[in-house]
This record gives structure tokens, C-alpha cells and sequence, in this order.
């Protein structure tokens, strides 16, 4: 089938705004957001730049839900809120069947990775948490995506290196043009800031 898929909102967040309109307004005019990183955890880096998020959006997700999540999963969760709000859409009992996610991801939780090995190795902890695995994970930004909207159509995560949110979305039409969701949350998201990245 030849359905014509267009894009109905955006959402976004990165070292130049915490949503889209933020984003691009900053991007019009021209504005970089490279600069010294200021995360505390990475003190000992000196010199180290890069386009850090400095600060969070206000949002609602309850701390169960945050500690069930990597940063990467964070920015994707909140993202996909922001597009939904944008593109006036909801997903109820009725529809959810028929939307779904597909979210890029050019790496993992490298934030929890790194907590787990210093638990582990310097720490001398005996055992990981259960959720290191599924927090650490490619595709659990697209889960996580998925649960925090209650989409029930196709959700997969996508890992192709630096094309993985252009991946993605071209994925999210495929299942669009071929019947099996009606909507498709999609994009990419990473969080590489953690000290073991940035020192290798």
C-alpha cells in the first residue's frame, strides 16, 4: 500500500535547548553549543568540550520510572512527549495497537555501563543491579519510549553508528507504508558524557 506519511511534531533536546522551538531558534541564529563540559563527575577531564545538556526540562516522570532508566532512554522518553504534545496526539485502549517507535541509538547507557564497572571492579560489589542490562541496552530508549506513551504497535530500537536516528525514522515509514502502524514515534538519541568515553 502507498500511504503518503508526513511528520505531525517534533520534539527535541540537546546542548542548544531542552525542545524543539528552543533548538532551532538557536540553530537560525547561528549559535554553537560546543563549550567546556561542567558535569561535576567528570572534573578531572580538563579541557574536555562538548554540547552538554546542561539542565533538564521540568517534566513528570516519577523516580520509579527514572531509575528504571539510562540518560539515553531519558532524552528519548522526553523527546517523544514533546512530539506528541505538539502534534495534539494520544494513545488510548482504542488506538494503541496502531502506534508504535522506532529510536535510533548510535551506542547504549554508557552512564550505567560505567557505574556497573565501578561497582563492580573499584567497589568491590559482588553483584550488578537487575536493571543494568535493560537500562544499558540499544533498544531500551524505544521501550522506554513506548511504555512512558502507552504505544502498542511496533517499537524497536535501531543501531547503525551515526545514522541510527535517520535509520530509524526511515524504518518508522516502512511501517507506516506498509499498514502495520498508523503512527510512529521516531528519532535517535544518545548520552556518550560519561568519563570512560571521554578519556579513552
Amino acid at each position: 500500500m502507498d500511504r503518503r506519511v508526513v511528520i505531525t511534531g517534533v520534539g527535541g533536546l540537546c546542548g542548544l535547548g531542552t525542545d524543539a522551538a528552543s533548538m532551532w531558534k538557536e540553530m537560525r541564529e547561528g549559535r554553537s553549543a560546543i563549550g567546556p563540559i561542567a558535569n561535576s563527575e567528570l572534573h578531572d577531564l580538563e579541557g574536555m568540550t562538548g554540547a552538554e545538556i546542561k539542565a533538564l526540562p521540568e517534566h513528570d516522570i516519577d523516580r520509579k520510572q527514572l531509575v528504571s532508566m539510562a540518560r539515553f532512554s531519558l532524552l528519548a522518553v522526553l523527546a517523544a512527549r514533546e512530539a506528541m504534545r505538539q502534534a495534539g496526539l494520544s494513545c488510548d485502549e482504542g488506538n494503541a495497537h496502531r502506534f508504535g517507535a522506532t529510536v535510533g541509538v548510535g551506542g547504549l547507557g554508557w552512564d550505567v555501563m560505567e557505574e556497573t564497572y565501578r561497582a563492580l571492579l573499584l567497589d568491590g560489589a559482588r553483584r550488578v543491579g537487575i536493571l543494568a542490562v535493560p537500562k544499558t541496552m540499544p533498544s531500551a530508549a524505544a521501550g522506554q519510549v513506548s511504555l512512558s506513551l502507552g504505544l502498542r504497535g511496533p517499537v524497536f530500537g535501531v543501531n547503525s553508528a551515526c545514522a541510527s536516528a535517520n535509520h530509524a525514522i526511515a524504518s518508522a515509514v516502512d511501517q507506516i507504508k506498509l499498514g502495520r502502524a498508523d503512527v510512529m514515534v521516531s528519532g535517535g538519541s544518545d548520552a556518550p558524557f560519561a568519563w570512560g568515553v571521554l578519556k579513552a
